[in-house]
């Protein structure tokens, strides 16, 4: 099958099927081993340890030390398979670490910082490499990095930085992160040459060059991608597949890569039916072929501040304890492989109920004594 060029504004998806996963060590990323602070690379087809040496660390020459450190994963006849992971010396690569700052956040959000400190996550907090970050339900953040690409992270996720740099001359950019479990929603900047941005899953390994998308992780080592804008090229077991805009896919570890499939359409949210709109009374157009549906309340337009994420059959909400003002619903379909459609969003506007004078239910019964009607 014919590659996709890298000069073409490509998503690569590569699907990279490993046998064991590490849920609690930051090892994908940088690590520390003794004194000396790691950064593992992802050995791909077509690479070889000069290349690598070349185009991330001080010097090419570098090869000879890198084969020294990895010598343990080299083949009998010293050949790398593709997905080995590569230990790098933090001192001989090319671009300093570069924190990401947290520019949103909603709930109690914990980082867990690499040297081993927990803190609490609030807006302006900086991001290292190896920190992870953990949210609880309807618990979220915004990250924003340095090339000014954002990654939203959805309640109930496990993520970790795992490299984060920033060639300040050129403008190039190494971001790695990884989803253990969980969602995140991501925006990237159109990336420099040599720029990257990825986003590893236990089943998937993503690397972005200008889109957005949905990636999931959940328990059983399933990832599921959804693409809302850009084109997306995916590769597991040698074999490659393009994904369209508005097309999905299903990864699960240790099976063969399934085909791409297109995404449900938006539905159409009808008005709010409460009479005195006091309530949230919403009705929205059923979707063929969709078993469920996922909606979220938020109390602003970017949903950082999500209230309610919730997965239903109907295709009505009513919610009748809601404070007064102004909230953003989103409402997206849900097919049979349980990958999430398109977006449908309407913002509604939630009145204060009068207040009520009580002073009706009393009688006067005597001159100067009032008491309650019963």
């Amino acid at each position: 099958m014919k590659r996709f060029s890298s000069t073409r504004l490509l998503v690569w998806v590569v699907l990279l099927c490993s046998a064991t996963w590490a849920q609690n060590s930051y090892a994908q990323g940088e690590q520390q081993l003794g004194q000396e602070q790691f950064w593992e690379y992802t050995f791909r087809p077509g690479d070889s340890l000069w290349k690598i040496a070349d185009e991330y660390t001080t010097s090419a020459n570098n090869w000879q030390e890198i084969q020294k450190i990895n010598a343990a994963h080299l083949a009998p006849d010293r050949q790398i398979p593709p997905g080995t992971r590569l230990q790098i010396p933090v001192r001989l690569l090319k671009n300093p670490p570069t924190p990401a700052r947290v520019i949103a956040v909603s709930g109690e959000v914990v980082v867990f910082r690499a040297a081993g400190s927990r803190e609490a996550v609030r807006i302006g907090s900086l991001l290292y490499s190896g920190d992870r970050v953990v949210t609880g339900g309807l618990q979220s953040l915004r990250i924003q990095f340095a090339d000014h690409s954002e990654l939203q992270v959805q309640p109930d996720s496990d993520v970790i930085m795992d490299k984060l740099s920033h060639h300040r001359h050129t403008g190039m950019v190494d971001t790695r992160i990884r989803l253990n479990t969980g969602r995140v929603n991501t925006r990237v900047k159109k990336q420099q040459p040599n720029s990257r941005y990825e986003i590893m899953t236990p089943a998937a390994l993503t690397a972005v060059r200008g889109t957005a998308f949905r990636l999931v992780s959940d328990r059983d080592n399933i990832s599921r991608l959804e693409v809302s804008e850009g084109r997306v090229a995916v590769l597991a077991g040698g074999e490659e597949r393009a994904v369209e805009e508005g097309f999905g896919l299903v990864a699960e570890q240790g099976k063969p890569l399934q085909a791409p499939v297109k995404l449900l359409d938006a539905t159409r949210i009808g008005d709010n039916q409460d009479p005195k709109r006091y309530g949230l009374m919403v009705e929205w157009r059923a979707l063929a072929g969709a078993s469920a549906y996922r909606y979220l309340l938020a109390s602003d337009a970017s949903f950082d501040r999500v209230l309610y994420n919730e997965v239903t059959d109907q295709t009505r909400l009513v919610l009748s304890d809601l404070q007064p003002g102004v909230y953003h619903l989103r409402v997206r379909g849900i097919d049979k492989t349980q990958l999430e459609g398109a977006n449908s969003e309407r913002r509604f506007d939630i009145m204060p109920e009068p207040v009520r004078d009580n002073s009706s239910r009393l009688e006067r019964i005597l001159p100067g004594a009032l008491l309650p009607i019963q």
